[in-house]
């Protein structure tokens, strides 16, 4: 009895911390391999490169809790950056560009929102579509060119700049951290997304106004892109096309590694930050030990597949 108990504890520890299981296994073997990835340089390098995904990830979870998924963040972000770079590049003030951009992103997912809502087409579909679109701008606008960023304090703020040894875009991090951790949790608008994801039927019987709150989503999902094009354009120097272009699928990765159920229902926010940070100490450890992009990409798909196919096998013996 008590080697049954035992089992069932291990099992459900293993669900609960999965993704701490898997981060910490991975910093020992880097740091194993390669000492100086727990370098506190290093580290705050790491975490300076994943900070767009991270950014992006925040918003996939309210996305995917939702039950839907949105492709299109990637283009939003390289879109934003080409069209700051153009204002900024017209000697249009800081303030005006940045208010411009975050309008254009708000407007993008409004619109990903409406389309899927009003015409009843499924958000992986309509932000498939849309995907294209506006990566399709960003490379008419830029002719597939990079655009120079010539407002150094923009690409300080968002990207280069430092706050004593704390990396500008770790601190970008910190901040969408404890909002989206407010909004998920504390107020209203996360209670119904966790609802309607669970249940839209019953959303709809309790009064939740399922087609709004799924527009504010897209909308919101749409503003975190935006924070992350002013991160990626800004590391970058320039606003660039083809900026972004594997952003969605990254984050989508962090978000399920994190324990947020791909059905939709139920989230995490703290999370998505472990799965943020797997797959921020993939992409450094590999490149500390020479790995080129594409065996990046073969192991970071092998870690995610592995990932939820434990926690579907103890799920199912539980």
């Amino acid at each position: 009895m008590n080697n049954m108990l035992t089992k069932e504890s291990l099992k459900d520890l293993f669900i609960k911390y999965k993704t701490v299981l898997i981060l910490a296994i991975l910093v020992v073997v880097f740091t194993w391999l390669r000492p100086v990835f727990i370098n506190p340089r290093n580290l705050l390098n790491m975490l300076k490169q994943t900070s767009y995904v991270a950014v992006v990830a925040f918003g996939s979870t309210f996305m995917i809790t939702l039950g839907g998924l949105d492709l299109s963040v990637g283009s939003t972000a390289a879109l934003v950056g080409v069209v700051l770079s153009m204002l900024l590049r017209a000697r249009i003030s800081i303030p005006l560009a940045l208010t411009a951009v975050v309008g254009l992103s708000a407007f993008l997912g409004w619109l990903n929102g409406l389309i899927s809502v009003k015409g009843k087409i499924e958000p992986f579909l309509v932000t498939l579509a849309t995907m294209n679109i506006y990566r399709g701008i960003a490379m008419t606008l830029s002719r597939g060119r990079p655009i120079p960023i010539v407002a150094k304090n923009v690409t300080n703020a968002f990207g280069n700049g430092r706050l004593g040894i704390v990396p500008t875009p770790v601190i970008i991090i910190i901040l969408a951290l404890i909002l989206t951790y407010y909004l998920f949790k504390k107020s209203k608008y996360g209670f119904y997304v966790r609802c309607i994801g669970g249940n839209p039927e019953a959303a709809r019987v309790a009064g939740i106004s399922v087609g709004k709150i799924k527009i504010v989503t897209f909308t919101l999902n749409s503003l975190y892109a935006c924070v992350a094009g002013l991160i990626l354009a800004s590391l970058m120097n320039a606003g660039m096309s083809d900026l972004g272009s594997t952003l969605a699928l990254d984050a989508i990765a962090a978000v399920i590694l994190g324990g947020t159920a791909i059905a939709g229902g139920y989230g995490t926010v703290f999370g998505t930050v472990g799965g943020t940070l797997i797959m921020g100490v993939l992409n450094n450890g590999m490149s500390l030990l020479g790995a080129q992009t594409p065996q990046q990409i073969l192991v970071k798909g092998f870690v995610i597949i592995f990932a939820v196919l434990m926690s579907n096998m103890f799920n199912k013996t539980k």
